[in-house]
């Protein structure tokens, strides 16, 4: 009985708390940023500055997206952490803000991978990315005040 009961309990907290995360740890939302969490967000933006510069098509291998000046939304994320922050951190506030705000628009297209998925689903389009990047950006100044 008391398996049971911690199944349904672990059951109900996913349900209520969201998705896990793809690599089996808890998510933290209570997120700490600094200015370097807001540069990312902005250089990401940048790198995707018009259609043209967006693959919809993310393996989450970024080479070929550096090489074609063409990003997805977690290639641009993670390019522009290397530029600002001189290394990629999966777990960063800036690329969490992204996901987490993403979620709003999330609407069935995650299966496993939010950015990859949601990036390369066919209703996903590039108004819609420019919109969570503009989002997280805001939502990252509101926090560094």
């Amino acid at each position: 009985m008391k398996t049971i009961t911690l199944i349904l309990l672990a059951l109900i907290s996913s349900s209520i708390y969201g998705q896990q995360p793809e690599d089996g740890t808890q998510e933290n939302r209570n997120l700490i940023f600094d200015s370097a969490d807001l540069k990312i967000i902005q250089r990401a933006d940048s790198y995707l500055s018009d259609r043209l510069k967006w693959n919809k098509q993310d393996e989450r291998k970024c080479d070929d997206d550096v090489t074609n000046g063409k990003y997805s939304l977690f290639c641009a994320l993670y390019k522009a952490s290397l530029d600002i922050a001189g290394e990629y951190n999966h777990r960063r506030a800036a690329m969490q803000v992204v996901r987490f705000t993403l979620e709003k628009y999330e609407k069935g297209r995650v299966k496993e991978h939010r950015l990859m998925d949601w990036n390369n689903h066919p209703n996903t389009n590039f108004k819609e990315v420019k919109k969570v990047l503009k989002e997280s950006i805001e939502t990252v100044r509101q926090k560094l005040k």
